[in-house]
């Protein structure tokens, strides 16, 4: 790997794992947490395999001294892993429309491209109000409806092409009431029971086509092309729903917990096939308020959903017999055991996905519109290796904001290793293009704007501008900080914040950064790379600009046209 220093780059020396258990003969400035991040095992595994150890204290606070001999163990497997923990699970959209006709309705998501069919079929089992009686008037009615759904969705992005077909069938029982004619007190209320299946296909390269998906066969994961995958996945549910109204002012409570079953296989390579399955888990809760006046309502709301999975995954070599015998029995029982011959990267993956969006909804009659608004995403997905060793990834998105990948590496025991946890920031300085008004009339020009962002970016990571530095305009730049690396940018931070205290109100963006609201300090890099992540102004430009004003202070000097470089692993896209 390659770090960013100034005009070049320098090669960093970087741990490697240990496979098997070795000595070390200490030397002059060797301690137990310095060998653990060099051998990437955690401190606690090396005092295991060295009972004789002392306490720190003890030797001046060190618990080994030069001359001595220690016992390393093997690295745990987690720190060589690379198993994808899967996709993440959001419930976010930008707008949906639905509307019915006849004993039917169509949903249709362009952000996605997907299209959603719907036949039903509705009885009514009783009604009070007299016969003729106007819409919304005073009375009640319940009502019983099957219903079928078929949904076709079609995504390209990230070099694949997906397609998927979704299929349900629900039996649902609803009841209304009306207790004081248009504009007094209503009341809506539905329970349904249903299940859903999913197919989908995805392909490498993002100009496939649907008869190539329709040539896969999920059985045979030889037509499956290498970087393909299939996916099968169903489930049960219930969708529970409240609405309600008074003097036109209502309310909307939607709440839809399925479990169900995933199935995925995925052509690693040309002799490999990866197979993860197990069960899994939503929930997915829309709660708003607003206006309801007869058939108009419009809500302003959120969307909640909470995804969960326990995975177990393995691949196998599909051209040995007793890789297909393995492949055959996962499938089977959804058990196979780390040393089975002709298979590898045998895995448990737990995960959790949130998402949670804003939303306004709109009917009128038939029609419905839903409009999604800024979501705060989350995932985190923990992956077991066969030693119980474990790999954790955390991933956080607030807004418009930069996102967060935090990575972590555990020991079979549950101690964390020294030196492997990483933060990752990903922004891009790509501007969205203007129309004519904008450009001509606004003055405003994504070309300029997109290369102020590199700027800013340029003169935070070289520690000066110059003209130059590694990132370029229009291009997705992912900054990674170690442990230490953060430490140092926190440390620049507080500087830059003691810098302008002289003057009114100076960087209070920085300081809630470190320091709580309180005024106690922050040390915590955890807690420094959420704030980071999830204050407001954290959008690219915002988190370049940011960079660039503690590059500009972290010398305790605001004023005096000294720069220090923000230290971190550079990766442009």
């Amino acid at each position: 790997m390659h770090v960013h220093d100034g005009g070049g780059s320098v090669a960093q020396t970087l741990p490697t794992p240990t496979p098997d258990p070795t000595r070390h003969n200490v030397v002059a400035g060797d301690t137990v947490a310095t060998l653990a991040e060099r051998y990437m095992v955690s401190p606690e595994a090396i005092h295991a395999a060295n009972p004789q150890l002392v306490s720190p204290t003890a030797q001046g606070g060190n618990a080994i001294q030069p001359g001595d001999v220690i016992e390393i163990p093997a690295s745990p497997m987690s720190v060589g892993g690379d198993i994808d923990g899967g996709s993440a699970n959001h419930s976010t959209t930008d707008i949906k429309v639905s509307a019915k006709a006849g004993d039917g309705s169509i949903t249709w998501q362009p952000d996605s491209t997907a299209v959603k069919l719907t036949t039903e079929q509705e009885v009514e089992l009783g009604n009070n109000r007299a016969e003729g009686a106007p819409a919304g008037s005073r009375g009640a009615s319940i009502s019983v409806a099957s219903e079928a759904s078929v949904e076709v969705q079609e995504s390209r992005g990230d070099g694949t092409t997906s397609f998927s077909v979704t299929t349900g069938s629900q039996i649902s029982v609803s009841g209304e009431a009306n207790a004081g004619g248009r504009g007094g007190a209503e009341v809506e209320a539905s329970a349904a029971t249903g299940f859903e299946s999913t197919y989908k296909v995805t392909l490498p390269g993002e100009d496939q086509t649907v008869e190539a998906a329709a040539a896969v066969n999920p059985f045979d994961p030889t037509t499956i092309p290498v970087g393909g995958s299939v996916t099968l996945d169903s489930s049960a549910f219930t969708d529970t729903a409240l609405a309600g109204s008074f003097r036109m002012i209502g309310t909307e409570t939607n709440i839809k917990a399925s479990d169900g079953v995933s199935y995925t296989v995925e052509r690693v390579d040309a002799d490999t096939v990866r197979v993860t399955t197990g069960p899994t888990e939503t929930i997915n809760a829309f709660n708003g308020v607003g206006l309801r006046v007869g058939d108009l309502s419009v809500m302003a709301g959120r969307e909640d959903q909470l995804h969960g999975a326990t995975l177990q995954t393995a691949e196998f070599d599909i051209a040995s017999v007793e890789g297909q015998a393995a492949y055959a029995h996962f499938n089977a029982t959804g058990q196979v055991a780390h040393a089975t011959p002709g298979v590898d990267n045998v895995a448990t993956i737990s995960r959790i996905d949130y998402s949670s969006q804003t939303q306004l909804r709109a009917g009128f009659d038939q029609l419905n519109i839903a409009l999604g608004g800024q979501a705060n995403l989350g995932s985190s997905v923990q992956v077991e290796y066969a030693d119980g060793s474990r790999a954790l990834t955390t991933d956080l998105s607030y807004g418009g904001n930069v996102p967060l990948t935090i990575e972590q590496r555990f020991d079979a025991a549950g101690n964390e290793l020294p030196g492997e946890r990483s933060y990752a920031f990903e922004l891009s300085t790509d501007r969205p293009s203007y129309n004519w008004f904008e450009r001509n009339i606004l003055g405003q020009n994504e070309g300029s704007e997109e290369q102020a962002n590199a700027d800013l970016l340029n003169w935070a990571l070289t520690g000066g501008f110059d003209g130059g530095g590694p990132v370029g305009a229009g291009e997705t730049v992912t900054l990674t900080f170690s442990e230490s690396q953060l430490e140092t940018l926190i440390g620049q931070t507080r500087a830059t914040v003691e810098a302008g205290q002289g003057i009114g109100g100076a960087h209070s963006d920085l300081r809630v950064l470190v320091e709580d609201y309180s005024g106690n300090p922050v040390n915590d890099t955890m807690d420094f790379a959420v704030s980071l992540a999830r204050n407001l102004g954290g959008d690219p430009y915002g988190f370049a600009a940011r960079l660039q004003t503690i590059s500009a202070g972290a010398d305790g000097n605001v004023a005096n046209d000294s720069y220090a470089r923000i230290d971190a692993d550079v990766q442009v896209h």
